[in-house]
């Protein structure tokens, strides 16, 4: 796997470049979508009042492992014809 080469020229591996939402997200960013509002409900984070709150805050208050949430957040969308 590629790693970044550090220099600040914005490349990351293939990995990384996937995901979209990240630990340091703000939960109310990932519920602007309905499919990250569904995860959000499903994991109990609280999208609401804890919209200010980090994707590892809320996942912290809501008793989840934030890689858990992140792995569903970054799930790529379905392919529609």
């Amino acid at each position: 796997m590629r790693t970044s080469c550090g220099c600040g020229c914005g490349h990351r591996d293939e990995a990384r470049a996937a995901e979209r939402y990240t630990a340091a997200t703000p939960v109310g960013e990932a519920a602007r979508e309905a499919a990250g509002r569904a995860v959000l409900e499903a994991f109990g984070l609280n999208h609401c009042c804890g919209a200010h709150l980090t994707l590892r805050e809320g996942a912290a208050a809501a008793g989840v492992a934030v890689d858990d949430v992140l792995a569903a957040l970054n799930v790529p969308a379905a392919v529609t014809r």
